[in-house]
């Protein structure tokens, strides 16, 4: 099941994308919904993020390298991704003319809270999954080498995600291995696999829901295959993640038209 948003002037609507039409949904999409008779073409529509007003995190050295493990006694790293204006599949990403360094895209796998999570064990952050998302973790470079992640990872628009939610995705599935590609100006340029993860999804649900609560909606992306990768203004950026989709920008300089 993939359930999207769609931007419709000045307003949106949820709906679940079966067979290339969006069946339009009534009610909220983590408080329930149903279809309600009508569809559009999909080809027609631009997806914007699945969920608006919801929070970010973004989780730093989420692989191993092939044939390594992990070593005892690490936790996972993490920091809240507090940007603004937060797009979906298409949607343009400006870069702001106070930033003097390089900008990373960073195609990402990431998972959606669907129900509240404090203390949580493994077992029941794994319960609380909602569906699976991919996720461009947009970085400020010039912030990362003096360890300002927060800033780095929370400049206005430094942040997509979409095209949809998938929910009948397992854990399980996901750790088996699942390929992520990073595609920059139509040449590969990032390539890892979920089999690779350090942590598992719903470890890392758990410990953060140790340290601060999480909430239906939140969004955890999982960390990038390493290195990431300097993309300019006017570069195309493709995110995918394998059995779940393909999300597309544009990076632009601030001010700059199309």
């Amino acid at each position: 099941m993939l359930l999207g948003r769609a931007l419709m002037g000045d307003t949106s609507c949820f709906g679940e994308v079966v067979d290339d039409r969006f069946h339009l949904l009534s009610g909220g999409m983590l408080e329930g919904y149903r279809r309600v008779g009508r569809s559009l073409p999909l080809a027609d529509l631009v997806l914007g993020a699945p969920l608006t007003g919801v929070r970010l995190i973004a989780v730093m050295g989420g692989f191993l390298e092939p044939g390594t493990s992990r070593p005892p006694g690490i936790q996972p790293m993490w920091v809240p991704k507090a940007c603004g204006f937060v797009g979906g599949d298409r949607a343009q990403i400006r870069v702001p003319a106070a930033l003097t360094g390089a900008v990373q895209m960073e195609a990402e796998l990431a998972v959606v809270v669907g129900r509240p999570l404090r203390g949580a064990s493994p077992a029941e952050a794994a319960e609380a999954i909602f569906g699976w998302t991919v996720f461009n973790d947009v970085t400020a470079a010039e912030y990362v080498a003096p360890g300002l992640w927060a800033t780095a990872k929370s400049i206005d628009g430094f942040a997509s995600w979409g095209p949809w939610i998938r929910r009948d995705l397992t854990e399980r599935r996901v750790l088996e291995g699942l390929a992520i590609t990073g595609t920059l100006n139509g040449s590969k340029v990032q390539a890892g696999n979920t089999r690779y993860f350090r942590f598992a999804p719903s470890e890392i649900l758990s410990h953060i829901s140790h340290r601060i609560s999480l909430f239906p909606g939140d969004v955890v992306t999982l960390g990038t295959p390493p290195p990431a990768v300097d993309a300019a203004a006017g570069d195309h950026m493709v995110c995918e993640v394998e059995e779940v989709g393909v999300l597309t920008n544009q990076l632009l300089a601030a001010g700059s038209e199309e």
